[in-house]
């Protein structure tokens, strides 16, 4: 969805303003959570709100360098110890996804296409784009994945501060600041970004503009070519377009249609965040892993949106990434045939 300039700069500068006056109240996650629940606000109240692709996918690179950025040869050794944890993120997955279309059919009254992926907890933009091309609706896909990321965005910090024992008040990440970076490191930062993006969609990987330089910054760092990571002002800069992007989903929407999918949808997240702790929970403590870091693997939001948060926790990003990567690759595989499975409830409801 291509957006002008002009929404562009009132979707930022409403971003802008929520990420201030967050910081200034001392709340956690000031940029990321100030611009969603700002721009959540101007779309209720009817502003014409969005992100061009030309400001959300340099900032997927950069987040994609900085996830990359924090793999180091020690964590390589530990991939192995995974093995549970992604058998369980597998097993989530497989049953999570048919209750979550099941309710998405019967309870909110989707279409078989729309219901299948709405209701699979995979990436909004992805979810959006392959439904939208097999004859799904892609507002209401939309509307239910962008209700379900805000959700999750608002309710993990508490979350992880109650059961997992994480302040993220003031969570900083540890990152240098931009003089500190020298110019070669710099370059090759740079590089990862524009040569990852490029090489990931001449190969048409999904959401090239994160994997590509993710791939890209995992080899120059194992190579230890590099051992920078991108500085604090970028991160927030990230905060601030992902919180904007994902307030701003909500425009252009009836309030009658928004509130009944909102509420509808909040109950289906509810349910998938205590599926999700569950399965995060046992896996947890049979390998011996810290919950937290395992609870942000498994909470279906986004891979840019659970990344980046793990790094502003200094959990592990790498192991949060991994997860999720899996679960959309698993989900890639797996919707094309669950969308067949719910075709014949379309067309016995009548519906397109």
């Amino acid at each position: 969805m291509h957006h002008g300039a002009r929404t562009t700069l009132h979707t930022l500068a409403l971003g802008l303003a929520g990420g201030a006056l967050f910081a200034s109240l001392h709340l956690p996650l000031p940029w990321l959570l100030g611009a969603l629940v700002f721009n959540m606000i101007g779309s209720f109240a009817g502003l014409k709100l969005g992100l061009s692709t030309y400001v959300r996918n340099p900032t997927l690179t950069v987040l994609g360098v900085t996830i990359g950025s924090a793999l180091t040869p020690d964590l390589v050794g530990r991939a192995q110890d995974w093995w549970l944890t992604l058998a369980a993120m597998a097993l989530f997955v497989v049953t999570a996804s048919p209750l979550a279309i099941i309710y998405c059919r019967k309870v909110m009254g989707f279409d078989g296409v729309s219901a299948t992926y709405a209701g699979i907890p995979g990436g909004l933009s992805e979810m959006i784009f392959t439904g939208g091309a097999l004859g799904g609706d892609p507002r209401r896909i939309a509307l239910a994945h962008a209700s379900r990321l805000a959700l999750i965005l608002l309710l993990l910090p508490p979350a992880m501060r109650l059961v997992a024992g994480v302040d993220i008040a003031g969570a900083r990440p540890g990152f240098s600041s931009w003089t500190t970076l020298p110019p070669l490191d710099a370059v090759l930062l740079l590089g990862c970004a524009v040569l990852g993006a490029f090489a990931a969609r001449l190969v048409r990987l999904p959401n090239p503009f994160l994997l590509g330089p993710l791939i890209l910054s995992v080899v120059v760092h194992l190579l230890s070519l590099t051992t920078a990571k991108p500085p604090n002002w970028l991160l927030d800069i990230i905060q601030l377009v992902v919180g904007a992007y994902v307030g701003a989903q909500f425009a252009h929407t009836r309030a009658a249609d928004l509130l009944r999918i909102l509420s509808l949808s909040s109950i289906l997240t509810l349910l998938l965040l205590g599926w999700a702790g569950l399965f995060a929970w046992t896996s947890s403590q049979a390998m011996g892993f810290e919950f937290a870091a395992v609870l942000l693997a498994f909470v279906p939001g986004g891979i840019a949106e659970m990344s980046l948060i793990a790094v502003l926790l200094h959990i592990d990003p790498i192991f949060v990434a991994a997860h999720h990567i899996f679960r959309v690759l698993l989900i890639f595989t797996f919707s094309p045939m669950l969308a067949i499975w719910s075709r014949p409830y379309q067309s016995r409801n009548g519906k397109s």
